[in-house]
């Protein structure tokens, strides 16, 4: 109520039946502020250890404005950006040899790890979100060894911080951060050999800001697992970005991999 009287101004009786309108005509605080302050981009990027993980979403979201370290060596020995091409296909709405994938992906992350990195996974919907945490239950169930791993990502908490394993959706990744990210695509060929070019929010007005979060919340390593090739994606004439876009994110993860 104070930001808000400070915020509004004017006659003093008027105040709090302007405060309580404003509240009520508005989400959120920093509804009102964007309205009374001038803005400010912050253009410094801390999060990735790597050029190769921002690099993308620099020049396709920020117009080249953030500032980032470069690479002061090269690292051949481990790539800042993996992809994994598999023969998925998609039947309702997830891909199950993607799944499958990604448990591949973790044990060998699991063998070969040297700094206990943390481990998030990302998924354009809800349903493939679901089928990749199966795929990992049932794994956990056959294989104890792997099973031990996973309980131990699941509680991990590092100087206060939750850095435990995830498995999200596009639409609730936002702030969350991890060593290491694996994307699965999850779109491919149907049944009947196509490939759908609905991509659910990504396909919306703006949903190219959902793709922007998801690419960048690696700090060391981003591995791509994708049943498709950048010019299996029919885009051209999609009427917003976000398609478009991921077919260049895709394009550029198979030419720096």
């Amino acid at each position: 109520q104070t930001f808000m009287k400070r915020y509004l101004g004017g006659d003093p009786e008027m105040q709090d039946d302007l405060a309580l309108q404003a509240a009520l005509e508005v989400e959120s605080l920093l509804d009102l502020a964007v309205a009374r302050y001038n803005s400010s981009n912050l253009t410094y990027h801390y999060r990735s250890k790597n050029q190769e993980l921002i690099d993308f979403s620099n020049h396709a979201f920020y117009n080249m404005s953030l500032q980032i370290a470069p690479n002061i060596s090269k690292n051949t020995k481990s790539r800042p950006i993996e992809r994994y091409k598999v023969a998925g296909k998609w039947l309702d709405r997830k891909n199950v040899q993607e799944a499958e994938k990604i448990v591949e992906v973790l044990k060998d992350i699991f063998a070969t790890r040297k700094n206990n990195e943390s481990i998030g996974i990302i998924t354009f919907n809800a349903d493939q979100q679901s089928c990749i945490a199966d795929m990992i239950d049932k794994e956990c169930s056959k294989d104890h060894e792997f099973r031990s791993h996973i309980l131990k990502e699941k509680i991990r908490f590092e100087n206060g911080e939750d850095t435990s394993l995830f498995i999200k959706n596009l639409e609730n990744v936002q702030g969350d951060e991890r060593d290491i990210i694996i994307f699965s695509i999850g779109y491919a060929e149907n049944e009947l050999g196509r490939i759908y070019t609905n991509f659910g929010s990504l396909s919306s007005e703006g949903g190219e800001n959902r793709l922007n979060v998801a690419i960048t919340r690696a700090k060391s390593k981003i591995i791509v697992v994708t049943s498709i090739e950048p010019e299996d994606l029919k885009v051209d004439t999609a009427k917003n970005l976000g398609p478009k876009l991921l077919r260049k994110y895709l394009t550029y993860v198979r030419a720096v991999s």
